[in-house]
């Protein structure tokens, strides 16, 4: 037993499992916060929602089971403490879903907000990108399961954990990226300083959650091809997931700030957030029809949708 580091082997995965019980946390208040505040949302959102609560609640079980195995049942045995249990590759399956399943959020209300001519323009690389991050994430975690030995997990660097790696931050640059022109696009059309405002924090928001992503993606690679049989890189990977839940519930639960800024007719209210989920869901929604206008008036439209004309924003921001 001399002979391991504990420090820089299940050490550093414990230091990592602490900081995602907190982000779980947040998960699992963000989500009891979402569904008491907005109970008359549509069905497929509240699933879509109920569906990451529990896939985050799976990934916190299976890491709690790979950390219980290696620092209790196994400690003393070096020979238990050189491969990968089970519970440990599966984690990586769950984050992996949750990462994807929050970039496709994303991707399908970018479709609808874009113009139809260029829906598919836009947001096409970011689907081949989000499919590249599955494929090569199913990759990885296939061959994880099928090495099983830490230190053979080396072999995987370049032909499968740089590809799997460099998919997620491509992707999420495209998401970021699409994001903004679409928030310019609509910066460029108004003449109100405090429209100008509002879109310039949503463009803040779009590259900060960007970054947060790409930057643990790529120390999680990093970490990785240094040197696989520390578990520095598994430190990093627990939480990933964490965030992507996160920003879909921020983004989900701020709502009712913009009602009350835009009542208050508060700009700096405004939360760094942008709120999709109330973005339209059909073509034939995407009008600057004046039931549009109607449903702001009405407080059921509680965000500022992009996807309408900049008079609609204009027209909200007055309220």
């Amino acid at each position: 037993m001399a002979s391991v580091d504990l420090t820089n082997t299940w050490g550093a995965s414990f230091i990592g499992g602490i900081v995602t019980a907190v982000l779980y946390g947040i998960t699992t208040l963000q989500t009891y916060l979402y569904f008491m505040n907005y109970p008359n949302d549509d069905v497929p959102t509240k699933l879509f929602v109920a569906a990451i609560w529990a896939l985050d609640t799976t990934h916190v079980t299976l890491m709690c089971h790979a950390l219980y195995y290696y620092l209790v049942s196994s400690y003393g045995v070096t020979t238990s403490l050189a491969y990968g249990v089970w519970s440990l590759f599966a984690s990586v399956a769950v984050n992996l879903t949750i990462a994807c399943a929050v970039q496709a959020f994303f991707t399908v209300k970018i479709f609808y907000l874009c113009r139809p001519r260029l829906r598919w323009i836009v947001t096409v690389p970011i689907i081949i990108t989000v499919l590249l991050h599955l494929g090569f994430g199913i990759e990885t975690v296939v061959l994880m399961f099928i090495k099983k030995q830490l230190s053979s997990l080396s072999q995987l660097t370049y032909y499968a954990i740089t590809p799997f790696g460099a998919a997620l931050v491509v992707s999420d640059i495209f998401i970021a990226v699409a994001l903004c022109l679409l928030l310019r696009e609509n910066s460029s059309l108004t003449v109100f300083p405090r429209t100008k405002q509002l879109l310039n924090i949503l463009m803040i928001y779009a590259i900060n959650r960007c970054l947060l992503t790409s930057l643990v993606a790529i120390a999680e690679v990093v970490l990785w091809a240094v040197n696989p049989e520390n578990s520095w890189f598994m430190a990093v990977d627990f939480t990933i997931g964490k965030l992507y839940a996160n920003s879909l519930l921020a983004s989900l639960n701020s709502r009712n700030f913009v009602r009350r800024s835009r009542n208050s007719g508060d700009a700096e209210f405004f939360l760094n957030t942008i709120h999709l989920s109330d973005l339209p869901t059909s073509s034939g929604d995407m009008g600057t029809s004046a039931n549009d206008s109607d449903k702001l008036g009405r407080g059921d439209q509680d965000v500022l949708s992009t996807a309408g004309s900049t008079r609609d924003i204009e027209t909200a921001l007055r309220k």
